[in-house]
């Protein structure tokens, strides 16, 4: 079936080189427990700002841990990062740690397979061009209490080289911060250190360091690369009927950059809100559904040749 429908409807798909993403700026959005509210405000104002954004509700240690893995990745491709953590977090032994959900501690050293330290987070952001910086709103562990050994974290840890700034809220004073984000995306340039800033004024909340250089969320926007370099070439053939099967193989054809391209295209069209990173999970298929519902398509959640075509266009 792939060799005729490549033979048949005249599909070139060609290498593509990668497109370059110094100017994206990506989100990690965490909750586990009671914030999640919180956590879906902080990312609705990421995103009013135009930060890619991807959104974990109460993950588990196994899930955090790839999530982070895969945050860590995108930050290295974008030119500033941002990680927002609504979490019960720890500390022991002068260690912070972010206690993802399902976690049990017997004994404090269960930390070392249960919990994740926050250093992971500041770590992850560092790998951006411009940097980024960690804000957490901590709450209590849970009320079955926590060994001999551990202390909920009060506030920010010390400042660690090769990683970002930390800004540590009690959940009594998480409001602020979330304020302190939606005032900044109010302007045309939004700098880390002055949004930071603006957050540590907050009653009980603390800062490891601000940024030693400047970092934008958001500055004035530069011209994007053409569409038409990152996508696919496709033939249409008017007299060929498509099939989903045929489409799903068209899709998995697509290069990694060719699929960031039609992310990219379908984001500024207001379809999408997650990360531009060519994987096309549920928020790509929920924006695909709803660009073929406003043309009055079949919402299959796979693009048609024709669709792939007015996306490039």
């Amino acid at each position: 079936m792939k060799r005729i429908l490549l033979t048949t409807v005249s599909i070139v798909l060609s290498a593509l080189p990668a497109v370059a993403q110094t100017d994206r700026v990506v989100a990690l959005v965490v909750s586990v427990g009671a914030g999640a509210a919180r956590a879906d405000a902080m990312q609705a104002q990421l995103q009013a700002m135009g930060v890619e954004t991807l959104r974990a509700g109460d993950p588990n240690n196994a899930e955090l841990r790839s999530i982070l893995k895969r945050f860590a990745d995108e930050a290295s491709d974008a030119r500033a990062s941002f990680i927002y953590a609504d979490v019960p977090a720890v500390a022991f032994q002068g260690r912070q740690y972010v206690l993802p959900e399902g976690s049990r501690l017997g004994r404090a050293t269960d930390l070392f397979t249960q919990g994740i330290p926050v250093q992971a987070f500041a770590r992850s952001t560092a790998q951006a061009e411009q940097g980024g910086a960690v804000v957490m709103t901590v709450s209590a562990p849970p009320s079955r209490g926590i060994p001999s050994g551990l202390v909920p974290v009060t506030g920010a840890p010390d400042p660690v080289a090769g990683s970002s700034p930390i800004v540590v809220a009690p959940v009594a004073n998480a409001d602020p911060l979330v304020r302190a984000v939606a005032e900044a995306g109010r302007a045309e340039v939004v700098e880390l250190g002055a949004m930071l800033g603006q957050m540590a004024t907050g009653r009980g909340v603390s800062v490891s360091a601000l940024p030693a250089t400047p970092a934008y969320l958001r500055r004035p926007a530069t011209a994007p690369a053409p569409l038409s370099d990152a996508v696919p070439v496709v033939t249409v053939r008017a007299d060929v009927p498509e099939t989903l099967e045929e489409l799903e193989i068209l899709e998995q054809s697509l290069s990694r950059s060719a699929k960031r391209a039609i992310q990219r295209s379908l984001r500024d069209l207001t379809f999408y809100k997650g990360l531009v990173d060519g994987i096309f999970g549920p928020q790509t298929r929920q924006a695909i559904i709803a660009y073929q519902q406003i043309r009055s398509e079949t919402p299959t959640g796979v693009l048609s040749r024709r669709q792939l075509l007015d996306l490039k266009s």
